[in-house]
């Protein structure tokens, strides 16, 4: 993955866009978690939501960076534990990254549908 390139795209973006995007990357490695044939894309998801969080540090409003901070951390964690088994690691994953991308969801505005 071009994480350079990725980084410029999402500089781009209005913070309420950009934890827009994070929230769908959350739930598509809560999909993917979920399915052995897409399991392989899990560990760039989640780096990729922790990325996101990186990058959007200089222009969140600071009640949602609280938030975030934890979060970021929580995902490498999981990146972590699903290097080591992915197959102990799934449900948690998958739960977690469900909740996470609906808690951003409501940090950024966005209705939950």
């Amino acid at each position: 993955m071009d994480w350079e390139r990725l980084r410029v795209r999402y500089s781009q973006l209005a913070w309420q866009q950009r934890l827009g995007n994070l929230a769908s990357t959350l739930a598509r490695a809560a999909t993917a978690a979920s399915n052995p044939r897409t399991a392989a894309s899990v560990p760039d998801l989640l780096r990729e939501g922790m990325c996101v969080i990186e990058w959007s540090k200089d222009d969140t409003p600071l009640e949602a960076l609280v938030e975030l901070a934890p979060m970021q951390r929580e995902l490498g964690l999981l990146w972590r534990a699903w290097e080591q088994n992915n197959e102990v690691t799934r449900p948690l994953l998958t739960f977690r990254a469900r909740a996470m991308s609906d808690q951003v969801l409501a940090m950024a505005g966005w209705e939950q549908r």
